[in-house]
Parts: C-alpha cells; structure tokens; sequence
C-alpha cells in the first residue's frame, strides 16, 4: 500500500515538473530593443540616467505579462565617430528592432544615415538639431528641436521680457549654430536687435577664454546697458561664461537666457559645484530663463519620481525623464507588433510605420512631458516651457506660450497677433498662457463620513500671478455645495520687485488666521514688475470617491479639484507654487509627524500629499459645424490635491475585532467539550455575533456594491462556526449509542481533528487575507 502512495507522489512530482518545464521552454523569444549613448568618458552620467529611464519602463511593461522587452546597451562616448561604429552594430549584427537614443545631436546625426540605409527606427530624448529628422522618415524625437526653441526664446525676450537688444553666444557644433540660427531669423522678423555675436570652440580652450575676454569687454564698454545674451552652448560652457560674467560685474540689467541646455541636470550640477554658489544657492543661476522640458509639475511626473527613487535610491534626473518618455513610445509601437512570425526586417518596419501613426493629439502616448505625436518629420508636436531660475533650480516662469490646437476665428487670431498675445513659431501658433502660481495650507480636516463618501477640510489658498485673474469663475469640482464660490480674499497685495506697495489689507479675526502672512513671505522676488496675490480661506464639505475592497487594509484619497470654467490651457495654467508650500514638511519619511497639526482623525494617518496640475479634456464637437473635421479638443488646467491615507490596522483590531476574537477563542473551546447542546450553543452564538458585527459594517458603508476584504474574514468565522455545528450534530445522532467504545473513540478522533484544524484553517485564512490585502 506504501509502494503505491509513493509511486503516485512520484507521479505528481514528475508532472509538475514537466509542466513547469513546459512553460519555461514554450516561454516567448525576448522583443530587443537597443539603447546607444555615452555608456562611459565625460558624459557616463548621461548615459547611466538614459539607461534607468528607458530600463525602469520596461520593468513595469514586463511586470504585465506578455511577451518580454530587453534592452541592449550601446556605449558611443557621444563621439560622433563611434556613433556611427555602433549604429552599424546595431543594425547589422544585434537583433534590435528599434534604437533608443543617441544623446547628443551629432552622435545622432552621425548615426541616422546608417539607420535610415539599413531601416531600423530610432527615437531620441535628447537632440534637438533640426537636421536629424530632415529627411529620414527612420528618425523621431521626443523632444522639441531647435528650431522651435530658438525661434520661442527670441519670441520670449521681445514679447514678454520687454528687451530691444539681445547679444548671442554659441557653440560651433550643429547644436550651437541651428540654435544661433533660428534665434537671428526670429529676432529679425519681430524687430529684435542682434548686437553681438560670439562663437566658441569647446576643444580651444585658449580660444574661449579669449571670447569671454572680448565678451566682457564689449559689454563693459556699451552705452545700452540693458540687454539680454542668449546661451546656444551646451551645459558646460555655458557654466563657465556665466560664472565669469557674473565675476566681471556686468550690468545687472544685463540678464541671460539659454536652450535646454541649460535646464539639465548637468548645468545644475556643474553650477552647484562652483563654491559661491554651493554656499549660496542661486549666486550665479537665480534669473537666468531657460527653455525646459520638464517644468509644470504633474502626477504622471510625481508618480515617477516616487517609482524611481524607490527603484534607485536617488532623485532622477531630467534625462531619465526624458528617456522614460521615449521608452513609453517606443513600446507603444512595438506592442503593435503582428503576432504571426516576421522576420526582423518586416518587425522594423512595422515598427517605424507605427510610430508615424503617432501623429493625431487623439492618437497621442501620455508621457512625463505632455502628450507624444509627431509631426510629418518626426518631430515631437508639444508646447516647450519657459522656466526662471531661483535658488539653483529652475521654476515656471510667470508666462508661457501654449499650442493652439485649432484656429477658429481668423480676425480674432490677427489682433491677437498684433496684441502679442499670440505667436508663430515654425508654423505653429503659440498662444500667451498666464501661469498662477498655487498653493494650499492646511487647517484641519476632519468628518470622515465613508457611508456619504464625504469630509470636511479648512485651509488657506493663495494664487500669485501678473496681470489680472479672474477668481470669480473658478468652479470647485468635487464640492458638495455645487453652488460654492471664493468669497472674499483675506490678503489682497501688490507686490514690485518683491516689495509690498502698502501694507497688507487682512480679514482676519482671530490670531489662528494670521497663517496668510506667511504666504507673502519671499514671494515674487524673482520678478521684476508688478505682482498680485489673493489668499482665500476654505471651508467646506467636498466628495471624494472612496474604495472598500481592501478594507480594513485600506488606503483612501481625500481629493480638492479646481479649475477656472472659462479660460482653457491656452490662456491660463495652475503651478505648484513650491516657494510658498513649503513643500520639504510632505517628504514621505516625516509626513505622518508633519500632518498631525491639520489631520487629528486617530485612526487614519496621511501616507502622501500630491500637489499637481492636470488637464480636463473636452473632445466634443459641440455641435459646432467648423470642429467636425478638426482635432477639437479643449483642455483646461485642473489643480489637483491628493492626500493620501492609511487607517492603522492595530487600532482597528482592538476597537471593532477584540470582541470577535473572543468569540473564535471559545468557538475553539467546543472541541474540548463532549455536550451537544454547548457545542451547538456556542456554533450558532458565533454566527449570530458575527452577523450583528457584519450588519454593523455594512451599515456604516453604504452603497457598497462588492466583497470588501474584511467580509472575507467573516466568511471565514461562518466556515469555522459551520464546522463547530456538523461537529455537534454528529454528536446529537450519536446519542443513543454514547456508550458505544467505537462511537467514543470516533468522537474523541473529530474532536482531535477540530482542535487541530480549527486554528490551522483560521491561521491560514488570516494570513490569506493580509497577503490579499497588503498586495492590493
């Protein structure tokens, strides 16, 4: 009888096996993709940042299921020269179906040709030179080009700036000239006078300092003081020319402005490492203007700082953002791949024909940077923020310029023109966007009230701006009270250069409220004419759209939605404002310690609190006979408020489970006693227990339409109470027959068989349901 059992556990085993194998051996062939960028020499750091963007993406796609992506890596140096020895490996000897990089713009150019004779598509983050996608339908970018940026930048000096006289320092590399180029063409369309013009040769040293030398010069001994340079260098050089400028104690109405180049993380590094400027942040950088490709805070950015510091234990930098958003696109396309066997050159050019599909606003892929389509060349098709440097880091600047989807009114869009309201960048109309800088201090909130999916919350808002704002139409979109509006400001102020016009006029009543005086503490120094700021206090009920699955392992939002229901994106964004926030006292690692001042509900703690601003997106034609066959799609600037909480399980467990858990202690007692009656007693009292404590539960959440996890625990006790009654029944028909020594011994065997069970099944369950739970 043994030899039996044991054939057939053999039995078993093997076929486990075999299926496992099995699995293993049918798992699908690896999608490669290949990742090209300086791997090693002075820009390695670039090169590690593409790799965790591009790598931390594909983790998350594979983590999916389904046929898996690898990556293959690719060390060019950023030497155009190699970039092409390693863009004939790729093609040629790798089975890649599609290239990721490179990072600079000639290391890209040098590549693009090999790519384009050999037909694999390729996708930058990073290069920006026009001359990439120009003619070779094999080349995207998901980052704006030169062209767009230069000609943004002169737009900015004259139009919203205020500068009639611009001088120009650039790279003699393809970067620097189209950069140069494009910013001169624009300049002297719109009446922008290009007074100097400076080129520098980073591999001649001598060369350059003899440039800053004539620079500083020449700027010293102008009559028109008051002038902008404009940076077409990369990060390095550009670092260096500021740092010597500033020394030479120019004209402070003399300010700068610079490409992407530097917004990066290189600029910022290499700037921080200057000793003036690491003992006081912002020596240097404060006010210089930049075009930036990450700037406006969202939650799809927020979300990926949390999963990459997490991931990698630092802050991620602007190029791994970028190159995450590459990596989204790129996957986007090869996930179209057909399912039948191709080979390798028909996979490629799939691939390439999907991402020229990618050319629709409908059809776009939801990236860290915005929406990602492409125009006919290639190029992304994405408004490009205009940052301002304060304290070391770049921030929004008080105007941007906003895409145009659709122009509907011809003579409107003249004035506007002539009004600088609107401009025209490579074709493009670009709308003048006024940024609000916004920001919330809690009070309290309190009145948590899950069966109305309701709470209570008082705090400050502010908005800080130029020009006028139109708070009246602001619509508060999870509020109760859908007839709710501001009331009257409590601060109202004008500031100039930083300095308040008058003193400020407050409403306030008691001394809680004079919390709003920390809000025009260093507000606007960083402008140089007129701004305004109104402060509000809310208090009021808001609805929030709570989620019971995980319950009582539950985390729930608590969320706060505006935004202004007339001016769309194009006229109006909502900014964090991170100088007012103080943002640091919500850093996850003290944020429970940090809340306790406003959030005093003891059996909830705040996990995280998102600040960002979304997009509410309108695609309706509304009837409108002029949007039936255009892209129609009106969006609106939304700020958002997510505060996350976490109920504390071991609280909840001594107020609402104690009782329960006497329960299942003496329901385990009844297998230790011989009366059918007790055993019955005590099976049915633990159901009926449990019944009032599962009624009280669903009471208190109401319009519940699904199993809550804690309903899984009671379905456990009912189980267990189930097994305690068929235990006593089986007693009460073995009556009659008590002094049987076979039923006894029967008796004593299910009895035996319950004291072990009983808390086997219990502790398997709970922890059944915790795993359930904390992977939920």
């Amino acid at each position: 009888m043994k030899i039996k059992y044991w054939l057939l556990i053999i039995i078993l085993l093997f076929s486990a096996s075999f299926i496992w194998w099995s699995g293993f051996l049918l798992t699908e062939e690896p999608i490669y993709i290949a990742l090209s960028g300086p791997m090693s020499g002075t820009s390695e750091l670039n090169g590690k940042a593409m790799v965790q963007g591009v790598q931390m993406y594909l983790d998350q796609i594979n983590q999916q299921g389904g046929r898996p992506i690898e990556l293959l890596q690719f060390d060019d140096q950023n030497q155009p020269d190699l970039a092409k020895q390693t863009a004939l490996s790729i093609a040629k000897q790798s089975q890649a179906v599609a290239v990721i990089g490179h990072y600079t713009s000639s290391a890209s150019i040098a590549a693009a040709p090999i790519y384009q004779q050999y037909g694999i598509p390729a996708i930058s983050g990073s290069a920006t030179a026009d001359k990439l996608t120009q003619g070779n339908d094999w080349y995207f970018r998901t980052i704006f080009n030169n062209s767009d940026q230069g000609s943004l930048l002169a737009n900015y000096v004259r139009k919203i700036l205020k500068y009639h006289v611009v001088d120009i320092l650039f790279d003699e590399d393809v970067y620097g000239t189209t950069l140069a180029q494009s910013f001169v063409q624009t300049a002297e369309f719109i009446g922008l006078t290009v007074r100097y013009q400076w080129s520098i040769n980073p591999a001649d040293t001598s060369g350059f300092d003899n440039t800053l030398s004539k620079m500083i010069d020449s700027l010293q001994s102008s009559t028109h003081k008051k002038s902008m340079i404009f940076f077409a260098t990369h990060s390095t050089e550009a670092v260096k020319a500021i740092i010597a400028l500033r020394d030479a104690k120019i004209s402070k109405q003399i300010k700068f402005i610079g490409a992407d180049a530097l917004s990066s993380s290189r600029f910022m590094k290499k700037m921080s490492r200057n000793p003036r400027e690491l003992l006081q942040p912002g020596y240097y950088s404060d006010g210089i203007y930049v075009a930036a490709p990450l700037l406006i805070n969202e939650k799809k950015m927020q979300n990926f700082r949390h999963e990459f510091i997490h991931k990698y234990q630092e802050e991620p930098t602007m190029t791994a953002a970028l190159y995450y958003d590459a990596a989204q696109v790129m996957v986007q396309a090869i996930t179209q791949l057909k399912a039948s066997a191709q080979t390798l050159e028909e996979n490629r050019r799939q691939v390439k024909h999907t991402l020229g599909q990618l050319s629709r606003l409908e059809d776009a892929v939801a990236g860290i940077t915005g929406n990602l389509f492409f125009d006919k060349n290639g190029d992304i098709i994405q408004s490009i923020p205009i940052g301002f440097y304060e304290k070391g880091h770049p921030i929004t600047a008080a105007y941007q310029f906003q895409l145009l989807n659709a122009i509907q009114d011809q003579d409107t869009l003249l004035q506007n023109v002539l009004d600088n309201k609107i401009i025209q960048v490579n074709g493009k109309f670009m709308n003048r966007t006024q940024v609000i800088y916004t920001g919330i201090d809690f009070n309290e909130i309190n009145e948590l009230d899950f069966a109305q999916s309701l709470y209570s919350a008082d705090f400050f808002l502010w908005f800080r701006f130029k020009g006028d704002f139109d708070d009246a139409n602001i619509e508060f979109l999870n509020v109760l009270d859908s007839s709710y509006s501001l009331e009257k400001p409590l601060v109202q102020q004008t500031f100039v250069a930083g300095k308040m016009l008058s003193n400020p006029k407050m409403l306030l009543d008691i001394k809680e409220q004079l919390l709003p005086t920390k809000i025009i503490a260093n507000m606007s120094e960083q402008f140089d004419d007129k701004v305004k700021v109104k402060a509000y206090r809310i208090k009021t009920t808001f609805k929030a759209d709570f989620d019971f699955h995980n319950y009582p392992m539950d985390v729930q939002i608590l969320p706060i939605y505006f935004r202004h229901k007339i001016l769309p994106k194009d006229a109006l964004i909502y900014v964090v404002d991170t100088q007012g926030m103080q943002l640091k006292q919500f850093d996850p690692k003290h944020i429970e310690a940090s809340t306790r001042t406003f959030f005093k509900l003891g059996d909830w703690g705040v996990n995280k609190i998102l600040f960002f601003q979304s997009l509410y997106q309108n695609d309706s034609t509304l009837g409108m006979p002029t949007l039936f066959d255009n892209q129609q799609r009106i969006e609106f600037s939304q700020f958002n408020v997510l505060i996350t909480i976490k109920r504390h399980v071991f609280n909840f467990i001594i107020k609402t489970l104690l009782p329960i858990m006497f329960l299942l202690a003496l329901g385990y007692l009844a297998f230790f006693i011989a009366s059918f009656g007790q055993k019955l007693s005590i099976g049915v009292n633990l159901i009926l227990a449990s019944s009032l404590f599962h009624l009280q539960l669903s009471s208190n959440l109401s319009n519940v339409g699904y199993i809550i996890l804690m309903e899984y625990f009671f379905y456990l006790i009912y189980l267990l109470a189930i097994f305690i009654i068929a235990v006593a029944i089986f007693y009460h028909f073995t009556e009659d027959r008590v002094e049987d020594e076979n039923v006894i011994a029967l008796r004593k065997r299910i009895d035996l068989l319950g004291q072990i069970f009983y808390p086997v099944i219990l502790l398997t369950g709970v922890i059944i349901i915790a795993i359930i739970g904390s992977s939920a």
